[in-house]
């Protein structure tokens, strides 16, 4: 299995490869116009050059498609501004996604998104067999955000859909843009949830890009320390005039990886794209774990 976490600065873009090949992307979010960072699509094609990813197309009877599976965890334009790209260039089989209407601002949700995706895959109930150990999706009733005191503050955070894959042994959680009143609640109220997140997890993309209104102490009440954890903000926290929450490396135990600019080998517990930009992971069918990244981070020890 291979994922690429991509450096979208405040945005959210994430590319599974299934371990028998299908594509699965978390999000589509990139960059504002006037940055230099590459869109995801054109990292993508620039590492199947190298052959880096073995992604195949899912095959139908008539049609197909580059990607499986594309998944919202909410429609926020950080997730979703990539749409038109990824409808022409990178088209899904399949989305999963909570219906804009549901949404008491529907009318501000992204357009493309709305207009390519959201209106156009309506249809339900079709299984992708990954070949994962474990696909398990998590979210709070709709009903229940837009009622709960605490919960209908941050809608659209609190309504995301977070995914739990696991594959050989290793576990990764997609965490969306759930706020710390989302991981309350499900640590209470959802068993499945509990008796999934007791059994650990290895790598936990942190929810709403590393802010502090999202730091899930309820989580790693339940999971104890991971290995890692990665999100898309500035890795010092404890900056003045930043809202990054710098308790995360106390929940983390660390992993070595390498940079592809300089070719050394790295120590971290909490990676950052800001630091890192894209970073790369293998799952290998043992169970062992490889990271990359474009960058070292000066945060992290050799």
């Amino acid at each position: 299995m291979e994922i690429i976490i991509f450096d979208v600065e405040d945005a959210a873009c994430a590319l599974i490869c299934s371990p028998n090949g299908y594509g699965m992307m978390i999000d589509c979010g990139c960059t504002a116009k006037n940055s230099d960072k590459k869109n995801p699509i054109d990292v993508i094609k620039s590492i199947n050059e190298g052959k880096w990813m073995s992604m195949k197309p899912y095959v139908t009877q008539s049609k197909s498609y580059p990607l499986a599976l594309l998944h919202i965890t909410h429609p926020d334009d950080d997730h979703v501004r990539n749409s038109k790209r990824i409808h022409t260039e990178l088209c899904p089989f399949l989305l999963q996604r909570i219906y804009t209407e549901s949404f008491p601002d529907a009318e501000t949700i992204n357009d493309d998104y709305t207009t390519l995706f959201d209106k156009q895959y309506r249809e339900q109930g079709v299984v992708i067999d990954w070949k994962f150990e474990e696909d398990k999706q998590f979210q709070i009733p709709m009903t229940t955000v837009k009622n709960d005191d605490e919960l209908k503050k941050k809608i659209r955070n609190n309504a995301s859909i977070i995914r739990y894959i696991k594959y050989a042994g290793k576990s990764i959680l997609f965490a969306g843009d759930l706020e710390k009143p989302g991981w309350d609640w499900l640590a209470v109220n959802n068993s499945d949830f509990i008796s999934t997140m007791q059994n650990g997890i290895d790598i936990l993309i942190a929810p709403h890009h590393g802010h502090k209104s999202g730091f899930p102490k309820s989580l790693f009440e339940l999971t104890g320390n991971v290995d890692v954890i990665i999100h898309s903000k500035g890795s010092e926290g404890d900056k003045d005039g930043t809202d990054v929450a710098s308790q995360y490396s106390g929940y983390a135990d660390g992993v070595k990886y390498q940079s592809l600019s300089d070719k050394k080998d790295y120590y971290g517990k909490v990676m950052t794209t800001r630091s890192n930009g894209n970073i790369f992971i293998k799952i290998d069918n043992l169970g062992s774990v490889s990271f990359w990244t474009e960058k070292g981070s000066s945060n992290h020890t050799i």
